[in-house]
């Protein structure tokens, strides 16, 4: 299914509340996700330039929080077509990192970009640009898909022959969940396994389209960050295991109710399943989170949903980015308008329709 591709071709690419987009005019070479371990791809063609463009993910919540089986956590989630993260990998004749996206260069890029050029040897000096970035600790997988991103970029440069999970290896991502690595490579709604002994990250056991017909409405707490770093480490040392017959129910929840719901688009049905999981595994973070969801704004707003029947809502990962599934645009623009009304008290929060994104992460070479 692989393919490469030479035109000469005007890209549009735009950002607003549900794409992420840019213009290019140049001689290029488009690759999609599933041709990405391949050294050659059939192109005698020497890359200069490189470019990654990546979307956010929801992690809509983990179903074995118990691991009696040998495999501990096992998560569900989707990708969204924005925010993005777009970096732009040159060769140079100095190494540069340069963010523009925001007014500094983390550490984490750094890290990224140097244990890459150990781990593979690369002698040759290179340029990495940071064009745009998912905001940090949202909840939105921001440091997964950048880490991705830069390491799909040298991956394809320097035809080092990687696949998606390698690279999550190499840039130490998925220690827990799978589903942005899953979301990274194939886009759509993912579930990933768990982890088990194996070194590598969770393997990818689902993957389906998610309905572009059921918009998803972005809860958005500007005030706040999710946990992260130490904080998160600290956090799942601390927490006890959950019960195996929770672990049991979600499982059983996950294959036997959002799974085929998904597949028949039975929206009533897949949003009672992802309520059961939103619950479970808020209730467990709870006492690392301060309640069942991060943000104390995005709480309000989520049970006012919930008590409006809207049950496909939540926080995703660790917030405070919270989230709403509707089944059509006129009851997602209807909602969206009464919140806006509702809760424009709350000078912290805005709101962001967008859609799922069905297709990993693209690579343009240049």
């Amino acid at each position: 299914m692989g393919y490469a591709r030479f035109a000469a071709q005007i890209e549009l690419t735009l950002i607003n509340v549900s794409v992420c987009v840019k213009i290019s005019i140049n001689m290029n070479i488009q690759v999609n996700m599933h041709s990405l371990s391949s050294n050659s791809h059939g192109v005698d063609y020497k890359a200069m330039k490189v470019i990654v463009t990546s979307s956010a993910r929801l992690h809509m919540g983990f179903f074995d929080l118990n691991g009696t089986t040998g495999r501990m956590f096992g998560s569900l989630g989707v990708g969204i077509n924005t925010p993005c993260t777009q970096i732009e990998i040159v060769r140079s004749e100095k190494s540069i990192i340069k963010d523009i996206s925001v007014d500094h260069v983390s550490e984490n890029i750094e890290k990224i970009v140097k244990s890459f050029k150990i781990a593979h040897k690369i002698a040759q000096d290179f340029s990495v640009k940071i064009n745009q970035s998912i905001p940090e600790h949202t909840g939105l997988g921001s440091g997964t898909q950048m880490a991705l991103a830069i390491g799909a970029g040298l991956n394809r440069l320097f035809n080092l022959g990687l696949t998606v999970p390698q690279i999550a290896a190499i840039t130490q991502r998925g220690s827990r969940s799978g589903i942005g690595i899953g979301t990274f490579e194939h886009g759509g709604l993912v579930i990933d396994g768990g982890r088990g002994n194996a070194e590598s990250p969770p393997p990818i056991i689902a993957r389906h389209d998610f309905p572009l017909e059921w918009p998803i409405l972005l809860i958005i707490d500007n005030a706040e960050q999710g946990a992260h770093g130490e904080h998160e480490l600290m956090a799942f040392d601390a927490l006890p295991k959950a019960s195996l017959e929770t672990a049991q129910k979600l499982a059983h929840s996950v294959l036997m109710q959002a799974l085929p719901a998904l597949v028949e688009r039975d929206y009533a049905e897949f949003s009672r399943a992802i309520y059961k999981l939103q619950r479970a595994t808020g209730e467990y973070f709870a006492p690392a989170q301060g309640g069942i969801f991060k943000s104390k704004s995005v709480t309000e707003i989520l049970n006012y949903l919930y008590k409006n029947n809207v049950l496909c809502a939540g926080q995703s990962s660790w917030g405070p980015t919270g989230f709403a599934v509707f089944k059509d645009d006129v009851s997602a623009n209807a909602t969206l308008t009464l919140l806006q009304q509702q809760f424009s008290k709350f000078n912290n929060i805005s709101f962001q329709l967008v859609r799922s994104k069905n297709t990993g992460a693209s690579i343009q070479l240049g």
